[in-house]
Parts: C-alpha cells; structure tokens; sequence
C-alpha cells in the first residue's frame, strides 16, 4: 500500500537542459505506455487517511505514473551534474545477458560484479541475476535518459526500475530532499487525477501495509 499525504505547494525543480524538458513532457507519457506487463495487478494507496485499491485501467494509469517519476529522479539528477566531463557511479541489475548489453550499450566501466542464484537442477537454465556497480560517463547518462524517454525503447522497463546513480558529491543533501519532495508531490497529485478519472476502476478498500511515497 501507498501512503500519499498532502504537501502544500512547492516550487519544482528547474530542469536545466531543453533537450531533456521536451523528454519529460512527451516521451515520458510515450515510453511507459509501451510497457505490457505487470507482475501485480492492483495497488493499495492511502491518501488522506482513506485507502482505495485500484485496479485494472487505473492500475496501468498508475503504473505509468510510477515510470515518469523513477525517469525525472534520473533527469534531476543528471541536471545536478554540472561538468560534461564528468563520471558518475551507478548500479544495474539484471540478467546476465542483459548486463552484458548494458555494459557495452553505455560504456560501462565496471567496479564491482557479483551473480545472485544459479542454474535449475532439472533444465540447466539460469535464473540467477547480475549486479553490477560501475562508473558511467555523463554523455552516457544523457543516452539512457534518452533511450528511456523514447517510445521505440524495447527494454525501458528493465532498465528503468534496475537502473540508478549511486550516492555521489554532485547531489547536495539539499538537493537531494527537493527530488524527494517533488516526487511526492508529482505523485499525490498524480494519483489524485487516477482517483477522479478512473473511478469505475477504483474502489475503497482496508487500509494494509504502509509504505511512505
């Protein structure tokens, strides 16, 4: 379940790059309507202390939602790094294979690997992951973003939710409170449109787990 509690208004952060502006306004809303598969159909939010499952066509509303916002946290935190030169570290999970693409796709320059599981007993086939923990230019960072942004992106899924910058000295503490709080508000606001356009699949529910946006 989703917790979403009310903030007042707060100025968003400025993207710095017009390049990545017109990503944000279209190719956000583009890519995500590619993905097709969900490994969970529902979800429970609460927002002002009333919880609603949401379902279905409202389920994949908000599953885009998600996308757009784990993309701007990337977007802001590419905009922080101020010199073009710049290297910055990075973690990817996946499979092997889809490591392996990774790495030569952006030029990773690899600092750490470790596999997780293994083959099956009976059919030999791995079902194991990759962890990788690297460094990636910032040239290389503005292509993922683009990549991602584009709606003719194939594994944008993969890549968005097992793709992301390691702690660095670009992000202030500061900084780093003002992404939190403006994908709070991104996403409040967000649901709060699903709430109102979606309501013949919404419905209230018990209140279960709590997990804070």
């Amino acid at each position: 379940m989703l917790i979403v509690k009310r903030k007042g208004k707060q100025n968003m952060l400025r993207l710095a790059i017009p390049l990545i502006i017109i990503f944000i306004i279209v190719g956000a809303v583009s890519f995500s309507l590619a993905f097709t598969y969900y490994p969970k159909k529902t979800v429970n939010v609460n927002v002002d202390g009333i919880c609603y499952e949401i379902l279905g066509p409202a389920y994949a509303d908000y599953k885009d939602l998600e996308a757009e916002r784990e993309l701007r946290v990337l977007v802001h935190g590419y905009n922080a790094i101020e010199e073009p030169n710049s290297i910055i570290p990075m973690v990817y999970t996946g499979t092997k294979d889809q490591a392996q693409d990774f790495i030569l796709k952006y030029n990773i320059r690899v600092t750490d690997s470790q596999e997780i599981g293994g083959e099956m007993y009976y059919t030999k086939d791995y079902i194991g992951k990759t962890i990788i923990k690297g460094e990636i230019s910032k040239a290389n960072l503005l292509k993922v973003i683009t990549d991602l942004a584009s709606p003719n992106g194939v594994s944008n899924e993969n890549v968005l939710y097992n793709f992301g910058i390691q702690t660095n000295t670009f992000l202030s503490s500061e900084e780093r409170k003002k992404i939190s709080s403006d994908s709070t508000i991104f996403m409040f606001e967000g649901i709060q449109k699903i709430l109102e356009n979606r309501k013949d699949s919404i419905k209230q529910a018990e209140c279960r787990s709590q997990i804070q946006v």
